[in-house]
């Protein structure tokens, strides 16, 4: 379900599911609250278990998920659940493990380094690129889960404090520089004129100044 919601990290996933925790919560539509997290536990464990499990794709194939993927991260979200292979899983109707199963697949990518697997439409993609994948999945499917009371209004409150200081630190942080005085840069072109015309002093005698007779 379209969200407005903003994920590009592991850690804004994490912080956004340790919202939903906290607060009072129901469903919307006909997808439950274990579904969303089974789907998204399991979406996270597939990219970074089943490696060497490769798709034989032609270079049409190839250049088509390439475009997907590109137009997907473009966009930034999905619009409608049919543009996602396998959704919404069986209801196994125990959401208390299917959280513990979503944290652990989230600690499980963040630890992992590589290699990763390929993705069902888009092909081979790094950890950066499944991380933004993850971040629109969680997007949509947290669109699912209804927040309601005191505890919602105090993070919403809490987050917009923080945009707030944010952008207040920014600004004060931001000293544009004075420019310099031209005196303290160069010298006068009236004293340059002096050291110019300054004479040289001369001394009689011999080369070592020891004043002796001609």
């Amino acid at each position: 379900m379209k969200s407005n919601l903003k994920l590009k990290t592991m850690e804004d996933i994490e912080r956004e599911l340790s919202i939903i925790i906290a607060c009072e919560k129901k469903q919307k539509g006909d997808v439950s609250l274990t579904q969303v997290y089974d789907f998204l536990a399991e979406s996270i464990e597939l990219s970074i278990q089943r490696i060497g499990s490769t798709n034989k794709r032609n270079t049409i194939n190839k250049l088509l998920g390439k475009y997907k993927f590109a137009k997907l991260i473009s966009k930034g979200n999905y619009t409608k659940a049919n543009q996602i292979p396998g959704f919404p899983p069986k209801d196994l109707g125990d959401s208390e493990s299917a959280l513990l199963r979503l944290k652990t697949s989230l600690t499980a990518f963040k630890l992992h380094s590589g290699p990763f697997a390929e993705h069902s439409v888009f092909g081979e993609l790094d950890k950066k690129q499944w991380e933004r994948i993850h971040g629109i999945l969680s997007m949509f499917l947290f669109g699912y889960i209804q927040l309601y009371g005191d505890e919602k209004l105090r993070f919403a409150k809490e987050r917009e404090q923080k945009k707030e200081k944010t952008f207040t630190d920014k600004k004060h942080n931001h000293h544009p520089q004075k420019k310099k005085d031209d005196r303290d840069t160069k010298p006068s072109g009236h004293n340059n004129r002096k050291w110019k015309n300054k004479k040289k002093t001369h001394h009689k005698g011999n080369k070592n100044q020891g004043g002796g007779a001609k």
